[in-house]
C-alpha cells in the first residue's frame, strides 16, 4: 500500500508499524549514480547507516527501497566501470536485505533484473501514457509510478494504463508539484546531478515553485497531491502503491502523514502533509564547497545566503481540507488555459485561508 520516504531515523520503522507501510525508500551517500534529491536537503547516509535501517525496515516487517533513479548518466551509459559499481551495488543491497530498486533508466532496468529486486520506475521518467507504461513493462519493471505533474487527478488516464499493463501502478500523494509544471523535466535533471558529490547543489526549480505559491494561492490548487479522503477511488482505478514523501521530513511529520493517509482522513490544514516539514534527525552543513568550485566565491556567497533564506521561507496559507470534502478538484483538465477555466480559482477561494501567526 504505502511506499514511504525514510529520513534514516531508526525508530522510524517501529513507529509506522500497523500503517499498511510496504516499504520505505532512500539512497546512500556512496551509491553510484544519484537519486532525487540535493544531497543539502537529506541526512548524511554511510553504508553503515543504511545497513543498520534497513535491518530495522525487516524487524517492523517492512521492505527497503533503494534509490538508483537519475535520469541523466551524464553520458556513461553502458561504462564499464559505472557497470562494475552498479553491480556491486545492487548486489550489496541484496545481501543487506533490501527488496527493491527504483531506477529511471533503461539500462539500470537491465542490471537489476539480474538481481533478486523488485524494479520500481520512478515518477521521473514521467509516465502518463499507456504506450508508455508498456514499453517499461517490456523492460521488465514490476512496479510503475505515475506522471502525476500530468494525471494526479485525471482518473480517467489513470484507470486505463492500469487496465493495460500487468505492472502494479503507483502514484506519489503528498509532493506538492504544480500540475503540469513547466519546469518539470527540467527539474529532474537538476536534481539527477545534485543528489551526488561535487555537484553544483541548489535547486533554482523548487525556488521558483515557492515563489508562485506565495504569490498566488491559486498555485497551491493547482498542484498535484491526492487528499487522503480520495484514497480509496485511485485504488478503484487500479492503483496498489501510494508514494508518501518527503526524505527531508521530521520524523513525526512523516507519522502523521502515514497516519492520515492510513486513518483516510485529515483535519486541518492539508498543506502539513505536502513536501517537506520539519527536520530530520541529522542535519548536513550547506555544501559551500562545491558551490565555490562551480561558481567562484561572489555567487557562491550569495547563493548561500539565499539557500539559507529560502530553507526558512513558508507558504502565508492554509488550506481548509474539510473545505475540500465536496469539490471536484481541478486536474485532467487539458483543454484551455488556467485563466480561461477558473475553476482553481473558485476552488481557491473556498478553500485557502491567508495563515495564522503563531
Amino acid at each position: 500500500m504505502f511506499s514511504v520516504a525514510s529520513n534514516f531515523d531508526d525508530e522510524l520503522p517501529g513507529r509506522l508499524a500497523g500503517m499498511e507501510v510496504d516499504e520505505l525508500f532512500g539512497s546512500c551517500d556512496d551509491a553510484p549514480v544519484g537519486h532525487g534529491r540535493p544531497r543539502a536537503m537529506i541526512p548524511p547516509t554511510s553504508w553503515r547507516t543504511f545497513e543498520r535501517h534497513v535491518a530495522r525496515c525487516r524487524t517492523a516487517g517492512m521492505g527497503f527501497n533503494l534509490l538508483l533513479n537519475p535520469v541523466c548518466l551524464a553520458g556513461y551509459e553502458e561504462n564499464t566501470g559505472l557497470e562494475r559499481r552498479l553491480r556491486r551495488t545492487m548486489a550489496r543491497a541484496v545481501d543487506m536485505g533490501v527488496t527493491a530498486v527504483t531506477v529511471a533508466h533503461p539500462w539500470l532496468v537491465s542490471l537489476a533484473r539480474e538481481t533478486s529486486l523488485r524494479v520500481r520506475v520512478s515518477v521521473f521518467v514521467g509516465i502518463a501514457t499507456v504506450e508508455q507504461a508498456r514499453y517499461w513493462e517490456t523492460l521488465g519493471a514490476h512496479i510503475i509510478a505515475l506522471d502525476t505533474h500530468v494525471l494526479c487527478r485525471d482518473l480517467g488516464g489513470i484507470k486505463r494504463i492500469a487496465a493495460a499493463t500487468h505492472a502494479e501502478i503507483e502514484v506519489p500523494v503528498n509532493i506538492g508539484c504544480i500540475l503540469r509544471c513547466p519546469l518539470a523535466r527540467t527539474h529532474v535533471a537538476r536534481l539527477s546531478h545534485s543528489s551526488r558529490r561535487g555537484t553544483q547543489p541548489m535547486d533554482p526549480c523548487a525556488r521558483w515553485c515557492m515563489e508562485e505559491k506565495r504569490r498566488d494561492p491559486v498555485n497551491l490548487i493547482r498542484s498535484d497531491f491526492i487528499r487522503p479522503e480520495d484514497l480509496d477511488r485511485y485504488q478503484d482505478l487500479g492503483v496498489s502503491s501510494f508514494k508518501v514523501v518527503d526524505r527531508a521530513c521530521s520524523t513525526e511529520a512523516l507519522v502523521e502523514r502515514v497516519r492520515a493517509y492510513h486513518s483516510r482522513r485529515w483535519e486541518g490544514d492539508l498543506l502539513q502533509l505536502i513536501g517537506p516539514r520539519g527536520t530530520p534527525p541529522r542535519r548536513r552543513r550547506l555544501p559551500a564547497v562545491d558551490s565555490l568550485r562551480h561558481l567562484g566565491v561572489r555567487r557562491a556567497l550569495a547563493l548561500l545566503r539565499s539557500a539559507r533564506e529560502f530553507m526558512k521561507l513558508e507558504v502565508p496559507w492554509s488550506i481548509d481540507n474539510r473545505a475540500l470534502d465536496d469539490v471536484i478538484l481541478p486536474g485532467g483538465c487539458h483543454a484551455t488555459g488556467c485563466e480561461e477555466c477558473g475553476h482553481c480559482a473558485r476552488v481557491a477561494a473556498r478553500a485557502v485561508r491567508p495563515l495564522v501567526a503563531q
